[in-house]
Order: C-alpha cells, then structure tokens, then sequence
C-alpha cells in the first residue's frame, strides 16, 4: 500500500486533463504515492492518455454511465489506496516537489490531515476576458508550519469569519484513511452535500482535533472554462436549471433557513446544516451566523452584477428568517462589471510575497506552465515536528502581555464576529458590529485600561469613524478617528465589575459607517472596512497612549 493517493475525477476535459498529469507525471520516483484517474462516463481520449503515460504510477478506472460529481467523487474514492490521500481537479496541477514533501511529512503517521492554501491560475479559456491567463500566488519566503485547532476553526468558518478555503478540505489537503473511514462510519459516504470539495473539509474539521496548515502550497487551483463552481456562480444565473446542472448535481434539497438563490455562500451553508445535524448535532456553540453570512453575500455582490438585485433581496430574507436588521448589512454601489484582478509583484508583510502575474506576458498556456514558472520562486520547506506543536488555544488570555492579531497571531482566536481574514499587520473589520472575547486569568481588582494598538479606514470619501464599543457590560465608550488622527493606541476602562463570573470578556464594537475601498474608487476591494485591530493588551502601568 502506498503512502499517498493522488485521484483526479475528470469528465469528458482531455483538454486540460494532460497538463495536469503532466504535474502528477514529473514527481519524483522515490515518492511513496499513486495517481488515480476516474474517468466519469469512460471517455476513450482520457482512457488512451492515461496509458500512453507508459507510469506505472497512475491507474485508470471508468464509470459506464456519466454520475454526478459527489458520486464519480466517491467511486474514485473507493479506487484510492494510500494511507493519505488528496483530490485534484482535471484544470489543477500539483507543485513539481508536492509528493516529496508530502511523504516526509506524513511518513510517521503523526499527522491527520496535512493542508494548505493552492495557488490559483485562470486559465486562458477562462469565461471572463480580464481573468485570462492570470496567475496568483501568495509565497511565504520561510515557509512555515503550524497546528490548528480544528474545532475553533471550522466555528470561524460558520462564523463566515474565514474563508472556506482554510478549511482542510481533500481538495487542499492529505487527509488520513482513518478520517475518512470515521465519516463512513457516521454518515455511509464520504463525498455529501452540493460542494463535496468544501463539505469534506467540514468532515474533516468535525472529525479531527487539528491539523497540519502549510504556507508552502502543494498545489495550484485552476480556473478553466471547465470549473463547474465558476460556471456555476459567475458565468451563468440559471445552471441548475439546465441539463448540465442536473448531469452535474442531480436533485436538490431545499433548506427551509436559506432563500433560494444559487450563490456560493448559500451553497456552502446549505452543507453546513447538513453535516451539522450528522456530526455536531450536540454542539451548541458550533451554528452558522447569518447574519455574518448576509454580509459576506453583500461583501461579493459586484462579482455577479446580474444577480445584483435578487441578492439584495436575498438578504433581505435571511434578515426577516432570521431576525436581525438589514440595515446593519452594508451593501456596496452596484458595478458594471466584476471588478479586475490586480497586477504586479507587492510585499504583504515580513517574508512574504504576493504575485499576480500576466501569463501571457509569461508565455503560460496552461496550468503545467503556471506550475513549472512559479515553483522557481518557492523556497524548500523549512524543518517541522508535529509532535512539538500544540493547536491554538480558543479563548485568548488578556493581561499586561500584547496579543497580536496578525496572521497566526494569539489574539485571532478572539475575533468572534464582524472581522476579516487575518492580515500580515493584523485584521480588518468588515461588518458595522464586531465582537471580540477574551479570558482573563486572573480577573483585576480594579478598573484598569483596556489598550487598542489599531486603525481605522478613512479617507477623503469618508474623513470619519466613530466606535461604540461596550466592554463587558459596562457602559458604552466611544472611539473616534478621523484622518489626522486615524491611528495609534487608543484606550477603553475594563470594569472588573463587568465581566463574566467565569472570567471572560465579551467587547463589542458599533461602527459609525464602514466603507469599502471598491466604493470609494481607491481598489478593488470589496470588504466594507471599519477599524483594524494590531494588538490589544491590559495598562497596568497607567502609561500614557501614543496615537498619530
């Protein structure tokens, strides 16, 4: 039995098919792995393909009839037979140095699941002209390693305070047999619901205790004519009506808390219910935010300008579902158009790199291409013991020391709701109320100065923020900002008085007006952004603040 499986389920894309053996076909012989193909419907051109390899690596197998995506995922499951094993789709690639990696990671079977975040190409027969041939990859320069804690993560996700993305999904990860074999044993399968890619790392952040997150990807996503999810969400509005989205989803079950409209958050929430009645039925803390997930359908309305209107409406009916004012949602002006891709090679923070590169400008023509040209400016993996790492803490301890909220900072796991994806400096809110929580061990014995080190986004368009925050249940204090003064350490008074008898802290933050930068004309950013959090930490020295 092999160490790894790479399965690649395809229907009738030779096209792109061949480039992305090409990048399962140039990992290196003494990588412990093998490539399954399963070709739904049997196509002859993939099956010819395949054995004209001459690898003995890969193994084919076909389907006599065309199945849906979540069943063609299971059969080609079903075919795998390594210890871990990882999805890739027919446009993806995996990165020349992927299963190497992988096998002296995993070799001692420490490890659940190992994961990371793809790079991304659009290929050049991409539905959207702008987006053709554009290649993106965010390198981190020291390539680093860390556990997560799957439980706090996955509340984030149904939160809908991080992407989908970070979820350990078979799609961006190697996931062990064992987890797979716990998710049969709960629900018969493993591949269910509408986005078998997104609900398998639901299952896998259910199952586990943590996992393994790489900043050195594994593989590189792409976006084809083919992709079913873009098709699906940006280049049509009715592709569950048509033969294809039959062909593709079969029959769909409608969710009595979800409006009907075939948006990718809907989407990933409808299997978030799912596969909370099957795995986390008992979790009280573990539910989706709606409102949070009203936000993030306002956050992208521009990307699918047609369906502008029916998303407003949309979220007007999560909000009478579910109880909350639609006016706390913040909907940007409607655009022409979905807004372009950047460009250009830009630091984002210590030793790291983001790249968004013209591939024609490169002479890509395919996801081999992409693949083969950025993995030149990828450093090798830096050393790494699993068994040296603890997951994240869930609630942070507030004390005179700083929690920061940088990417993989301490102070992340307070942020409970209305705030971005954690940045390099720290993290952006993106929603008009936001929530942190923090323990405090021990709790003071007087008042004392609850300290922000923070901005706030402001500008010519929008010269002023203003913050009602309550610490605890205190009273409400108020922050103000404005461009002269947009920055620096601002002080709220933390009543010991005002804290929870189990020694948490609850903040909650009311914002005057969040604006999006899209808005403003200033970029294509589309997060409506309020005030961003660096560090946070207790005075007990009464030192004066610093603000610029």
């Amino acid at each position: 039995m092999p160490l790894l499986s790479v399965v690649i389920p395809t229907l009738d894309r030779p096209d792109t098919l061949r480039h992305a053996l090409a990048t399962m076909a140039c990992q290196p012989v003494h990588a412990d792995c093998e490539f399954i193909v399963q070709n739904n419907g049997g196509n002859p051109e993939i099956a010819a393909m395949v054995a004209d390899l001459k690898d003995k690596r890969f193994r084919h197998f076909a389907s006599d009839a065309v199945l849906t995506m979540t069943d063609n995922w299971e059969a080609a499951l079903g075919h795998a037979s390594g210890e871990y094993i990882t999805f890739l789709g027919d446009d993806d690639g995996l990165m020349p140095y992927a299963c190497a990696t992988a096998s002296a990671m995993l070799s001692g079977r420490k490890i659940d699941l190992l994961s990371w975040s793809a790079y991304s190409y659009y290929w050049p027969g991409y539905y959207h002209p702008v987006f053709r041939n554009r290649l993106v990859a965010e390198i981190d320069l020291t390539s680093s390693a860390r556990r997560i804690a799957s439980r706090d993560e996955l509340a984030r996700i149904f939160g809908f305070q991080a992407h989908y993305a970070n979820l350990p999904m078979i799609y961006n990860s190697f996931v062990r047999r064992s987890v797979i074999d716990r998710m049969r044993a709960a629900c018969g399968r493993y591949f269910i619901g509408l986005s078998p890619d997104v609900a398998s790392g639901i299952a896998n952040a259910a199952l586990t205790d943590s996992f393994v997150r790489l900043s050195r990807p594994l593989s590189m996503a792409g976006f084809s004519q083919h992709s079913t999810g873009h098709a699906l969400f940006f280049e049509t509005t009715d592709l569950l009506e048509t033969s294809r989205g039959a062909r593709d989803f079969g029959p769909i079950d409608e969710a009595s808390e979800l409006p009907d409209l075939n948006a990718l958050q809907l989407f990933i929430a409808k299997d978030m219910l799912g596969l909370k009645r099957l795995l986390a039925a008992d979790d009280d803390g573990l539910r989706i935010d709606f409102k949070a997930l009203a936000q993030a359908l306002a956050t992208d309305i521009n990307t699918r300008p047609p369906l502008y209107d029916r998303t407003v409406q949309t979220i007007g009916e999560l909000a009478r579902r579910h109880g909350f004012d639609a006016a706390d949602i913040i909907i940007p002006a409607r655009l022409a158009d979905r807004p372009p891709p950047r460009k250009g090679v830009s630091v984002i923070g210590t030793n790291r790199v983001l790249y968004e590169l013209d591939g024609s400008a490169l002479g890509l023509n395919s996801i081999a291409d992409a693949v083969r040209v950025i993995a030149q400016f990828v450093p090798d993996q830096a050393p790494f013991d699993p068994s040296a790492q603890e997951a994240t803490a869930s609630a942070p301890i507030l004390g005179p020391g700083e929690l920061d909220f940088r990417r993989g900072g301490a102070g992340v796991a307070a942020l409970i709701e209305g705030w971005g994806e954690p940045e390099q400096w720290g993290t952006w809110s993106v929603a008009r109320h936001c929530v942190l929580r923090f323990a405090l061990d021990p709790i003071p014995s007087r008042p004392i100065a609850l300290v922000l080190a923070c901005r706030a986004f402001v500008s010519e368009g929008n010269p002023r923020l203003q913050a009602v925050c309550r610490v605890g249940n205190g009273p409400p204090q108020q922050l103000t900002f404005s461009r002269d003064a947009f920055a620096g350490e601002r002080r709220l008074m933390l009543d010991p008085a005002a804290t929870a008898a189990d020694g948490m802290l609850t903040i909650n933050l009311s914002l005057s007006d969040p604006r999006s930068p899209a808005d403003l004309g200033l970029s294509s950013d589309a997060r409506p952004l309020g005030i961003g959090l660096e560090r946070v930490w207790l005075d007990h020295d009464g030192r004066e603040s610093r603000s610029h």
